[in-house]
């Protein structure tokens, strides 16, 4: 036999009349049931909800940080970059030193000399969140300045050693260092018994003898200061090398440059001849240093003339 309930309702206006209504059991259990089946599903729909929204708010903030990781890394690639281009410089600056020191021959390069903690920028994003970010960052950071102090004071270094070879090659340009002309030496820098008075004097240059047209040669590069004739030097040219260097030829037959002209080492800028105080065909040859005669025969590298 089922089970019924029975509920009574009473009415406010009028208490003595009473109503009752029968409700079965199954149905009470029927609506229990749905009830907690709604509250179940509204529960578990709920925990799904929550858990693509804790989901989707972490995608977020991973790309969020991966992008932010992108962008760090590009930077640090393109400090790497940056670096990279100072080597090449250096690398170009180091073979000009070598030139310049005339001590550089293909197959004898150096490596420059760097060093520092090696860093893979291009590896998987994922490799580097696994390690301390701040970390990570903070030794990229570190290499890359220990690197680029290195390349500076490298660079620095080089610059120094360039402009010094530069200089010692201008000088070295300068400084005469050859004879002007092929012959032999007819009388040497320094006191003589002159074949002009038969007194001792002293002689401020060096005669070469040579035959007559003979191509009289600049003996370092310079500009001329003088081309003319000269009182006891007849035909002279005079060239201002720099760093306090001239040179003068006298005695010339004819004069090749003028004065103003640039000459190069080697170049033909006279005839050998017999003008102003001269006993025969030869070249006078001095040198001043700051405007002081010095003994030619100090800056020539090669005495291939004899001696008469």
């Amino acid at each position: 036999m089922k089970r019924k309930l029975t509920i009574l309702v009473f009415d406010n206006d009028d208490l003595g009349k009473v109503k009752s209504k029968k409700i079965k059991t199954s149905t009470i259990k029927n609506a229990a049931f749905f009830t907690l089946l709604f509250v179940v599903i509204s529960f578990v729909s709920f925990y799904f909800l929550a858990s693509l929204y804790t989901e989707r708010q972490m995608m977020l903030s991973y790309k969020k940080e991966n992008e932010l990781l992108k962008l760090r890394i590009a930077e640090y690639a393109n400090e790497m970059d940056k670096i990279q281009k100072k080597i090449v410089s250096i690398d170009q600056l180091e073979n000009e030193v070598r030139s310049l020191a005339n001590n550089y021959t293909p197959g004898d390069r150096k490596e420059l000399g760097i060093g520092g903690k090696e860093v893979d920028l291009l590896r998987d994003f994922s490799a580097v969140a696994e390690r301390k970010e701040k970390q990570f960052f903070e030794e990229l950071n570190d290499t890359l300045l220990a690197l680029g102090t290195k390349l500076e004071k490298r660079e620095r270094s080089l610059e120094e050693l360039v402009n010094f070879l530069e200089e010692q090659k201008l000088t070295m340009m300068a400084t005469p260092s050859i004879l002007p002309v092929e012959g032999w030496i007819s009388s040497e820098f320094g006191y003589r018994v002159s074949p002009f008075s038969n007194r001792r004097a002293f002689h401020e240059g060096m005669d070469i003898a040579a035959n007559y047209g003979s191509p009289v040669k600049a003996t370092a590069k310079g500009i001329v200061i003088y081309a003319g004739y000269k009182p006891g030097y007849g035909n002279l040219i005079t060239i201002d090398h720099g760093y306090g260097y001239v040179t003068r030829y006298g005695h010339n037959s004819q004069l090749k440059v003028k004065v103003g002209e640039r000459v190069t080492k080697g170049q033909v800028i006279a005839k050998v001849g017999n003008t102003g105080r001269s006993t025969g065909p030869h070249s006078h040859y001095e040198i001043l240093v700051n405007g002081i005669p010095v003994n030619p025969a100090k800056f020539i590298n090669s005495m291939n003339v004899a001696k008469q």
